[in-house]
């Protein structure tokens, strides 16, 4: 068998193969610690479903999703990736109300170890939260186009003359009524009769 010599002595062939694997397996165990052990971003959008009272409705645009900016090790990271985080604060005691809403690291609960949150977007959030009402609404016809030459639209009937609508407190109280799908009387001469639905 082939022998090296070295300043330490003889060294077979077979054992320095074996130097080699060992160093080898050592430097990739050292360069894939490296790599878990690297802080790294992740952007998340986070789901914002608020718990509300039945009867209630929120009247604001508000966001679906909360973005969060985590850094930390990347194989926690990537197992955070991995995990279904929804934001539920609990309103349902809230009535007929404008409620501030913080979101921060603490709406997410608890976060794996070595997991930080650098930026949450949007942060701060107002919601309107109202009563849903009902109340009956005038119901008032709509034309389009225009009679015949000499005829004019001199009286309507609608049947039923109300209806009931339900929504929220604030904008029923605005409405003074609604209006029906519209019906066409361009060059009419006498009257027309039909059904329509009515646009809310």
């Amino acid at each position: 068998m082939k022998r090296h010599l070295s300043e330490r002595g003889v060294i077979t062939f077979g054992e320095s193969l074996a130097l080699k694997a060992v160093s080898l397996l050592l430097a990739l165990i050292l360069w894939l610690t490296f790599l878990g052990l690297r802080r790294e971003e992740l952007k998340r959008n986070i789901k914002f479903a608020p718990l509300i009272a039945p009867g209630m409705i929120i009247t604001n645009k508000i966001p679906m999703n909360i973005q969060f900016t985590f850094t930390g090790p990347r194989h926690i990271l990537f197992e955070l990736e991995k995990k279904n985080h929804v934001i539920r604060p609990d309103l349902r005691r809230i009535r007929d109300s404008i409620v501030p809403i913080a979101i921060s690291a603490d709406s997410l609960g608890e976060l794996p170890k070595g997991i930080r949150v650098t930026e949450v977007s949007p942060a701060n959030l107002q919601l309107r939260i109202e009563d849903i009402v009902e109340a009956f609404i005038t119901v008032k016809p709509s034309f389009v186009g225009n009679p015949a030459e000499g005829y004019t639209v001199s009286s309507y009937r609608v049947i039923p003359s109300k209806i009931a609508v339900s929504g929220p407190k604030s904008l029923l109280q605005s409405l003074d009524h609604v209006l029906t799908e519209a019906f066409d009387i361009q060059d009419l001469k006498g009257s027309i009769e039909g059904a329509a639905a009515v646009e809310v």
